[in-house]
């Protein structure tokens, strides 16, 4: 499987550290408008450099792309690589815009080319096993679900073009609240059907660094949501009470499981969990592709958490509740 990065990131070296440990998988060509920073990657990984991915697409053998440029860029650069015949695999958030998550699936589909979605949570090895105890019943039906990040969020903390909306879409919401609606989605077996939220910034920035929000899922769960990109004290927790007992899944303390006043250690947090989800993330669109089937994570799961994150946007500029429309079989798969 002959692998182009397209986008030069951090995120794109996780993907090709996670390419280098698959057998028969092979990054061979590397694509950003820096070229320098192409180049860099490229010699790392012994592939091409290009600054154009229609020239790296014409002029290499390529079988997939993972596409890690500006969220703004996803879709126009997937339809490119879907009229190429390349198998995608697109970073969160799938798109900015649910029009375009649209464009996107019937591209890869008309050219019969596999389409990913790069929502790592669903490859953690803590979040697989809270969807499993979930899924079981053990803890009886869940109640509700509280999700709360924390985020350095301000200029110098990240890529210039995650403050310029006309890239990024959006702040902190697009950006690191994709992980939290997805979490709350996929961990509540139901996408969110209705939302009410509110969006602010600190003063001097272009995008919202703050939010917080209320989601109703399908199923009748309730999921309260906050963003913090203040420099508050780092969090990246899931809260799910159940009828019986509750689930806390934490990047800082692993997963706990609670009955009355029983706590019991799970699973415990560790570094190289982002190491290995990026892997299996990889092993799986790369199985898909081999296979003809879905990849775990598809366009339309990706397009109803970028729907539900347009949501909050719109929720917090009316100052009211809006609705969602999403159907139960997208997170089914």
């Amino acid at each position: 499987m002959r692998l182009g990065l397209v986008g030069a990131g951090g995120v794109a070296l996780l993907h090709a550290e996670a390419a280098a440990t698959l057998p028969n998988v092979e990054v061979t060509a590397v694509c950003d408008p820096r070229l320098e920073a192409a180049g860099e990657m490229a010699g790392r990984i012994g592939a091409l450099a290009f600054s154009d991915h229609t020239a790296m697409f014409e002029s290499c053998e390529l079988d997939a792309v993972v596409v890690t440029a500006p969220h703004t860029l996803h879709a126009p650069i997937t339809v490119d690589a879907a009229r190429h015949g390349l198998h995608v695999l697109v970073e969160k958030p799938m798109a900015t815009s649910v029009s375009d998550c649209l464009l996107m699936i019937d591209a890869c589909r008309q050219y019969g080319v596999r389409l990913g979605v790069g929502h790592v949570v669903h490859f953690l090895p803590g979040a697989i096993q809270t969807r499993r105890i979930l899924a079981s019943g053990d803890l009886g039906a869940p109640l509700t679900m509280t999700e709360r990040r924390t985020a350095h969020y301000s200029p110098g903390s990240r890529p210039a073009w995650f403050f310029d909306r006309s890239l990024a879409g959006g702040g902190i919401v697009m950006n690191v609240g994709i992980h939290s609606i997805d979490k709350a989605q996929w961990l509540g077996a139901a996408p969110a059907t209705r939302v009410l939220a509110h969006v602010t910034q600190k003063p001097g920035m272009t995008v919202e660094t703050e939010a917080v929000a209320l989601l109703q899922l399908e199923n009748g769960m309730r999921v309260s949501l906050s963003l913090a990109g203040t420099g508050l004290p780092f969090h990246d927790e899931t809260e799910i009470v159940c009828e019986q007992g509750a689930l806390r899944l934490s990047r800082r303390d692993g997963l706990w499981i609670y009955r009355e006043s029983e706590e019991v250690p799970l699973l415990p947090a560790a570094e190289s969990d982002i190491d290995r989800a990026f892997r299996d993330q990889l092993a799986d669109f790369v199985e898909a592709c081999r296979d003809g089937r879905e990849p775990a994570v598809g366009g339309e799961y990706g397009r109803s958490v970028v729907a539900t994150a347009i949501a909050i946007y719109e929720s917090s500029a009316l100052g009211d509740q809006v609705a969602i429309p999403h159907t139960s079989e997208l997170l089914q798969r």
